[in-house]
């Protein structure tokens, strides 16, 4: 019984352990979720903004900016949009379908690619504010545009130093982040005790005799719960006996 029960207490802590995982996996969705459809958002505004602009004969410097800008925009956010669906689809999948362990290491390589999704977010919004300043110069008066250009070069300062007090107001260290490390050290491991000491593993079926002979006694008789000797939860009878009444019927 003390086998049974340790790989029972194993299997709970393991599978507490993986509910825990999978509210990590849940927010690391839902936050690529929102930056990838803010970023589809910005790419939408610079195409539709580049087919609708007419383009005045003049100011070249002024439409050469607006040019790169559009084009920068337009690649960093799909980008941005395709590293989300990427890592969401194929990191979830790893999750959820893997082998035992793909959990652990799909939700840490979502959290490894953190960084990459959120500089390309970053750098989409920085030029599509560059979009909007150079359309600025390519549309607008001179004067207009000074002004325009103002609040358009303070929206990207406020950006660039509210993302950066944000970030290391909320910034996570190394060792203030939560680790399952220890948990895999009581993990269940299917090996039997026997071959465990050579350092062979063997499979389910070796495992589940060990559970067998801890609820049929040493001896392999009858169960301390009183159950038939050589029956558990696992065999199934070759043969049941019918009654002869029920042939007659």
């Amino acid at each position: 019984m003390l086998a049974a029960d340790k790989l029972l207490l194993q299997s709970t802590v393991k599978s507490r352990s993986m509910e825990l995982r999978e509210k990590e996996l849940k927010l690391f969705n839902s936050n690529f979720s929102a930056v990838g459809t803010q970023a589809a958002i910005m790419a939408g505004f610079t195409l539709t903004s580049f087919v609708e602009i007419d383009l005045p004969p003049n100011k070249a410097i002024a439409k050469a900016m607006l040019h790169f800008f559009i084009t920068a925009s337009i690649c960093v956010n799909f980008l941005c949009v395709a590293m989300v669906t990427f890592v969401t689809v194929w990191g979830s999948g790893k999750a959820l379908r893997g082998a035992d362990g793909s959990m652990d290491y799909a939700v840490d390589g979502m959290n490894g690619e953190r960084s990459f999704i959120f500089a390309c977010f970053g750098l989409g919004v920085l030029t599509t504010l560059g979009c909007l300043l150079s359309s600025a110069w390519v549309l607008m008066e001179l004067e207009v545009a000074l002004l325009a250009s103002v609040i358009i070069v303070g929206t990207m300062y406020l950006v660039l130093s509210e993302a950066w007090r944000i970030r290391n107001r909320f910034y996570l260290q190394p060792h203030e982040s939560i680790s399952f490390g220890e948990l895999k050290t009581v993990f269940p491991t299917v090996a039997d005790q026997r071959t465990s000491q050579a350092g062979v593993p063997v499979s389910l079926d070796a495992a589940r005799s060990v559970l067998d002979a801890a609820i049929a006694g040493p001896s392999g008789g009858p169960a301390p719960s009183g159950g038939r000797p050589g029956i558990t939860p696992w065999s199934t009878p070759s043969k049941v006996p019918v009654a002869p009444a029920a042939k007659n019927r």
